[in-house]
């Protein structure tokens, strides 16, 4: 009996153990290390033979794993001048030798394409509508003027704002709004580089500028959530946002500071249409998911986090998978915890990639991603659980490589639902690299300086990342949609979302 007490106390001794082992390698690799994921293990000529031609008409090439990885152990090819786009002004320098040339023939020349830059600059704008009054006619018995036509006065209507009274232009809103939420930078750093042009801009105003922009803009936000919650296929995801807390002053000598709350900007991405809004959440309950989701009857994909699950199972209507890669993050993390068995995870989970990426890179239709994934990932990834379940009783439960397994286990039918339809996707990647630039931001500009404000910003990273998606150029969308809505029909306000966007074209004259 005693030795039996000695081994449970050395079992839990050595669980104990591996874990803190565990928490200071994430610990060293966070602090020190480097935060890429990618897994490059060891080939195995077998497992290539797992690959053939898909059943299609159009056969495609056998899968080669780590064809990334061959390319980039090629020695490095010399760097290559940058090619300067052709649309670009080309202003001539001509440079003429110190020699005198005169009766010389030019049987040449040789041309050097240098990059130039011009500061931005500021300029007034004076809209200058003139008054007119109408030239008094004589007076006869056939012609008679009256007194109120002789004194009319005549002047152009003030052509629509987009903020009426509004000192700043279009361009100039449309900027500031782009250099915090596209290019990262705080407001007082957008001041800054407006003095230096020499202009000045109150920080209140340029933030008042914001709050306006983001109550005339509104209409379109609501149409864009509108657009995305009807789409077949969702991504959900959440992330963190410090917001700033006003609180009373307090009755002390010393006033205490000021705190910030953590809200959370939740994502849903439709990702067929390519389009995502953001909403902000001062909390990460299920609150804001239950509020969208309660009349969803779709596909929806998300990461393990429970408050999904409580969605599902208090909407049945919609069906709810989980994202493939954040199970391959778990054996990631297990690879100091047991080398042999989480390498032999992530290899299997590498082959259900290398189907997705030529999926992908050979743009494979629906049907074909359908049958392939059936015929040739559906067997990997049976096999793969065939092995957790068999090995997961030998590891340790608390164990890293214990809970990676466990973490694969538990969501075995939410994880191979991907299989059974062609326009689903592996993972979540796609609405995780739109979350990026939020992340970014709040690095910079630290928190949000209300509730409200932190609403105003989900409303502006929902437009650009549309945008991004769709390769339009943020400043351009931006500045021609705030000069059209106030003109803009709203019974048209789809055509604005940047998916359906054209420049208005400009009068020449």
């Amino acid at each position: 009996m005693k030795g039996y007490i000695e081994i449970e106390k050395y079992k839990e001794l050595e669980a104990k153990y591996q874990m803190l082992s565990f928490q200071l390698e994430q610990l060293k690799r966070l602090v020190y290390g480097a935060k890429s994921e990618r897994f490059i293990g060891e080939q195995n000529p077998e497992q290539l033979q797992l690959f053939s031609p898909p059943p299609t008409e159009e056969p495609a090439p056998t899968i080669k794993v780590a064809a990334h990885e061959k390319k980039r152990a090629q020695a490095k090819k010399k760097p290559a001048r940058l090619l300067l786009p052709e649309h670009l002004e080309r202003r001539e320098v001509i440079i003429e030798p110190d020699q005198d040339t005169e009766g010389m023939v030019k049987i040449s020349e040789e041309r050097t394409n240098i990059l130039m830059y011009t500061p931005a600059e500021l300029y007034v704008k004076v809209l200058v509508r003139p008054y007119y009054k109408a030239k008094s006619k004589p007076t006869t018995s056939e012609n008679t003027t009256t007194k109120e036509e002789s004194t009319k006065i005549y002047i152009a209507p003030m052509p629509s704002r987009f903020i009426e009274k509004c000192v700043a232009d279009e361009t100039l809103l449309a900027a500031i709004i782009a250099d915090k939420y596209v290019d990262h930078l705080p407001l007082n750093r957008t001041r800054e580089r407006l003095n230096r042009l020499g202009v000045l801009i109150p920080k209140s105003t340029m933030c008042g500028w914001l709050g306006q922009s983001a109550d005339r803009l509104l209409p379109v936000f609501k149409k864009l959530k509108e657009i995305v919650l009807k789409a077949p296929y969702l991504m959900v995801d959440e992330t963190r946002i410090e917001v700033q807390v006003k609180k009373p002053p307090a009755k002390r000598k010393k006033p205490k500071k000021s705190k910030t709350h953590r809200g959370y900007y939740w994502g849903y991405l439709a990702v067929e249409k390519k389009l995502l809004f953001f909403d902000y959440s001062s909390s990460r309950t299920a609150t804001n998911p239950m509020a969208h989701l309660k009349q969803y009857t779709g596909t929806i994909q998300t990461d393990a986090y429970e408050v999904y699950d409580q969605v599902s199972k208090a909407y049945p209507d919609f069906t709810h998978y989980h994202c493939l890669n954040h199970g391959r993050r778990e054996f990631e993390k297990a690879l100091a915890n047991d080398q042999q068995l989480a390498s032999h995870a992530l290899q299997q989970i590498q082959l259900l990639y290398a189907i997705e990426r030529q999926a992908k890179e050979q743009n494979w239709s629906v049907e074909q991603c359908y049958q392939v994934r059936q015929e040739k990932a559906k067997p990997v990834l049976a096999a793969l659980y065939i092995w957790m379940e068999e090995e997961s009783p030998k590891t340790l439960p608390k164990s890293p490589i214990g809970k990676a397994m466990g973490y694969m286990l538990k969501r075995k039918k939410t994880m191979m639902h991907y299989l059974t339809d062609g326009r689903l996707n592996i993972d979540t990647n796609p609405i995780e690299n739109a979350i990026r630039p939020i992340a970014v931001g709040r690095k910079n500009y630290l928190f949000a300086g209300s509730h409200e404000a932190a609403q105003r910003g989900a409303m502006f990273y929902s437009f650009f990342a549309c945008c991004r998606m769709h390769e339009v150029d943020p400043l351009d969308w931006l500045t021609d949609v705030m000069q059209r809505l106030p003109d803009h029909p709203i019974n048209k306000i789809e055509e604005l979302l940047p998916h359906l966007w054209t420049p208005q074209q400009v009068d020449p004259s």
